[in-house]
């Protein structure tokens, strides 16, 4: 199928069965379960078309790299720096946010952990957190997600070795490729230790030359980013149209339904119509848009009669730790090699996960390292020490060329002063605020200790950074879900309790960070939504064709 079939210019007068705004993990995941249903799906994506003839660059971040507008977006990263103030200062940074068809997911290094069953039931974790907005459980269990984790596990090729610990993953992952010599010497130390690693679980194909591009786009298409195994397929087998270059300006509401989107294409505003919105903008730009959408009957933005929409802010924390091997084996092998769970939870505190960061260290890997680093600092330090960077990159990738790094996640908690505010006189339209609480420092601290004592008999450990170890990539929790419409933006089923057909799908809907990383979780739960719109819509429509005659998932 040629481009020009599912890349259009104009969305027509007639209203599509969905609109989905926003190409990443979620909205990618929702819209090609609608598609392959038998729906008319529409996604509208902000940034540029990023597969047929483009060119994806080398799969890997470079020491000079062009931070100018218009070649980031070709690279697919987010234009613009985000601006806000954190407990450390203010900040003005480049997020590791992506743009354009796969959204941030086509940057993301692949990592697609499932949430372990006490994510779901979080307050018990943090009983002694009392300003924290923690709800005592989910809307849904665990259980009620793990068939859909199993689907998005061989939606997005996932390979891995199940959780010793927990049981995570199973039939429903790919047997991985053997680990380097390194690595595996590394697996059989953490196990002589008295730990429980396990094969992380990837989206990599592992093809000849396979890079695992995390942090740039992937040239091979090995990587299973949602542009790549959700978004084309919708489009090229599933009948799926999409718009990119357009920029949603609101959601256009009367008291009840979303009556049209607003958007700007090409310096032109334009409006479509869909009996459902499924909203996917990220869990920055999600509620920005909710709240610039006002009107008479939404004074405070669309969906936010609670007043949350764009509260409850939650960034991950965690730090990059160099872990010297036994021996100076060969690294060659796959990078994003091993995870372990041991301190998720450990001496009653909820911590979180250690895995392989996957990324090889030399000179642009650092760089990149180092300039997030100091994105965290107040611009002050940053424009007095970015002239050190370059060389402090080399001098860096030579001193750790044999360590294994890998990552600590700790999860965060939501508070209601943690939010997202419009604010027209900033780059993107919005700031945010967010305070970096003595519980998070401390329970950072903790995990440190705790891994330096358990691999210290038998490795040298090295945490790298400081205290100021924010992961604005995890972004998540501004329009959370759950059961009572005073406590919660969306129901139980992702849907506005005040708008019956607007959904949200990306990160913004968890009531809670869990200590894993978010990725897997958001698909599953974008393939669940999907089959519930699917399910709505054929109640108001004639279904387009029988169940039966679905394929299956995967």
């Amino acid at each position: 199928m040629s481009a020009t079939s599912y890349l259009i210019d104009d969305a027509g007068n007639e209203p599509w069965d969905v609109v989905v705004i926003g190409t990443g993990m979620g909205g990618a995941t929702a819209g090609h379960e609608l598609a392959r249903r038998g729906r008319r799906v529409l996604f509208l994506e902000k940034g540029p078309f990023l597969f047929g003839d483009t060119e994806r660059g080398p799969g890997k971040v470079l020491v000079n790299e062009d931070d100018r507008p218009e070649a980031r977006r070709a690279r697919g990263r987010w234009p613009l720096p985000l601006q806000g103030k954190t407990s450390f200062g203010e900040v003005e940074f480049f997020a590791p946010l992506g743009t354009g068809t796969g959204g941030t997911s086509s940057l993301y290094a692949a990592q697609l952990e499932r949430f372990l069953p006490s994510d779901f039931e979080p307050r018990q974790h943090h009983p002694d957190e009392t300003d924290a907005s923690l709800p005592e459980a989910w809307p849904i269990r665990y259980e009620e997600l793990t068939p859909y984790y199993e689907r998005a596990e061989r939606l997005y090729r996932v390979s891995g070795t199940p959780d010793p610990l927990h049981g995570c993953g199973g039939e429903s992952l790919r047997e991985p490729p053997a680990l380097s010599p390194r690595d595996q010497d590394l697996f059989d130390s953490f196990a002589q230790l008295g730990l429980h690693p396990y094969r992380a679980h990837v989206g990599y194909e592992f093809v000849p030359g396979c890079g695992e591009c995390g942090g740039a786009l992937c040239p091979k298409r090995c990587k299973s980013d949602s542009g790549n195994v959700a978004l084309m397929p919708a489009l090229t087998e599933h009948g799926a149209k999409l718009m990119v270059d357009c920029e949603v300006l609101a959601l256009e509401a009367g008291d009840s339904r979303v009556e049209q989107v607003r958007f700007r294409r090409g310096g032109e505003e334009r409006t479509v119509r869909a009996h459902v919105v499924v909203l996917a903008a990220g869990a920055y730009m999600t509620p920005l848009l909710l709240l610039n959408s006002t009107s008479e009957q939404w004074p405070d933005g669309v969906a936010n009669r609670s007043g949350l929409v764009g509260r409850n802010l939650m960034l991950h924390s965690g730090d990059f730790i160099a872990v010297r091997p036994r021996s100076n084996a060969s690294m060659v092998g796959p990078k994003k090699a091993l995870a372990l769970n041991d301190f998720y939870v450990s001496d009653g505190k909820k911590l979180g996960t250690f895995q392989s960061v996957g990324v090889t260290v030399e000179p642009g890997s650092v760089m990149y390292y180092l300039r997030n680093q100091l994105a965290m600092l107040p611009r002050l330090w940053l424009r007095l020490l970015s002239p050190l960077l370059k060389i402090a990159a080399y001098l860096g990738a030579y001193y750790f060329r044999s360590a294994a790094v890998l990552a600590t996640i700790v999860e965060d908690l939501p508070y209601a002063d943690n939010r997202i505010i419009p604010d027209p006189s900033a780059k993107n339209g919005m700031r945010f605020e967010y305070r970096y609480t003595d519980d998070l420092r401390a329970r950072n601290g903790l995990l440190r200790a705790k891994l330096k004592r358990a691999l210290g008999p038998n490795h040298r450990v090295f945490v790298l950074g400081t205290d100021n170890n924010i992961n604005y990539g995890h972004v998540c929790g501004t329009c959370r879900f759950g059961d009572d419409p005073a406590t919660s933006v969306l129901d139980r089923d992702n849907r506005a309790h005040d708008v019956e057909n607007l959904y949200v799908v990306d990160a913004s809907f968890f009531p809670s960070s869990g200590g894993t990383n978010p990725s897997l979780t958001i698909a599953a739960n974008a393939i669940r939504v999907g089959e519930v719109i699917d399910g709505r819509l054929g109640e108001r429509l004639e279904a387009p064709q029988s169940r039966e005659s679905l394929p299956v998932v995967g």
